[in-house]
């Protein structure tokens, strides 16, 4: 069973905005007329989102055809979860002619089964602390994993982090890579109604902000846009594709804003970068009445600090417990907090479900919720019959 696509192929690791990098890039291609392969992780609500082919996830059928296949040809050899995922998700989009393919690395790089391919471009969004106890405790640790997806000079690599760690710098110069940089050689200016990307190369374009909502949005569209652009003698787009991509492009859970009274925030905004970005839209777009937040975090990631920056948006907020052995206990987490923060700010709650049933009671009609922490604390909330309606309407 030969797994090597004959398509090109682009990797996207990082830290945060991978998943959104991917959708950027997967409707910029797909308004070109191109049929896109993506694989992402995790999903919020079904498997099948780790698997798109042709704008549309791939259905239960073709995945588990796959997944027989992969288990005949795998004999004795023992496969993770991630790496069936993977090799069902390449084993579609080779069988299904897919015109390009676009990976989204998991926590790290230098070991991600997506790491096999030899990608014609490799993206990494931005490096921060994140996955510690497998990566490395500082960001230069964190930056040699990342950069490891990167090739040499037959292959375009480039970072969206304007402090990139000197490690990922050093790592891309060792093996001959032509490494781009935001804020060097391409970026991007906000204006009041619109923004401006920028490059070196001389791609200057006027746009409309992305579909996908909040500044940090518009480093991910900039590194998308710069990676089309240079890929243009391979996979030729124009600048239709570009500006009609990012108005479409979307995915659950990234700052999304959905239209109900009160107002409900799903991000999965799950490590101290990521909370600090979700605090500053949250700022920039400041709300007459009270703002509550529901966040359930993991165990081993630093949620006193991320609940001290969501203290400075949120009138209240309920940690919740989540599914799963490395969830941490809200009892530890509000223990924890309180030692910063005031004891009635900082609420333990069993559930997202029942939190989100207790806000919908106390809530006026002005007020918002903010549900983050964890992909896992999105996808509970998705669940929650009130939550469920808005998405169901809006996709």
């Amino acid at each position: 069973m030969s797994l090597r696509p004959q398509c090109p192929v682009i990797t996207v690791g990082g830290t945060n905005g991978k998943g959104s990098t991917c959708a950027m890039l997967e409707a910029i291609y797909t308004k070109a007329g191109y049929r896109v392969g993506v694989f992402a992780s995790p999903h919020l609500i079904r498997f099948n989102e780790r698997i798109r082919l042709a704008n549309a996830e791939v259905d239960d059928d073709a995945i588990i055809s796959s997944f027989e296949r992969i288990d005949h040809a795998r004999g004795d050899v023992s496969l993770t979860y991630f790496e069936f995922s993977f090799l069902a998700a390449l084993d579609i989009f080779i069988g299904q002619s897919s015109d390009v393919i676009i990976l989204e690395i998991g926590l790290g790089g230098r070991l991600d089964a997506a790491n096999v391919l030899d990608p014609i471009c490799a993206i990494v969004t931005n490096v921060a602390l994140d996955h510690m106890e497998y990566l490395g405790d500082t960001r230069e640790k964190i930056g040699a994993e990342k950069a490891a997806i990167f090739r040499g000079r037959d292959a375009y690599s480039i970072c969206g982090d304007e402090d990139p760690p000197q490690s990922l710098i050093d790592a891309a110069f060792a093996i001959g890579a032509d490494l781009q940089l935001i804020a060097r050689d391409f970026g991007f200016i906000r204006e009041a109604s619109s923004w401006r990307f920028w490059s070196t190369g001389g791609v200057r374009m006027n746009l409309a902000f992305p579909h996908m909502q909040g500044d940090h949005q518009l480093v991910n569209a900039s590194v998308a846009i710069q990676a089309a652009t240079l890929l243009k003698n391979m996979l030729p787009i124009d600048a239709a594709a570009i500006r009609e991509g990012l108005l479409t492009a979307a995915r659950l859970g990234r700052f999304q804003v959905l239209p109900s009274r009160p107002l409900v925030v799903l991000d999965v905004a799950h490590n101290v970068a990521s909370v600090t970005s979700l605090v500053g839209e949250l700022k920039r777009a400041p709300f007459a009445g009270k703002t509550r937040v529901i966040f359930g975090v993991m165990a081993d990631k630093q949620y006193v600090e991320m609940i001290s920056l969501l203290a400075s948006v949120a009138d209240q907020l309920f940690v919740c417990g989540l599914e799963g052995d490395r969830s941490a206990d809200p009892d530890v987490v509000v223990s924890r907090a309180t030692m910063r923060l005031a004891r009635d700010k900082v609420i333990a709650w069993s559930s997202v479900y029942k939190a989100m049933d207790k806000l919908l009671e106390v809530s006026e009609s002005n007020d918002r919720i903010v549900i983050c922490g964890s992909f896992l604390t999105v996808s509970a909330a998705l669940n929650h019959p009130f939550v469920a309606s808005l998405v169901h309407n809006r996709i």
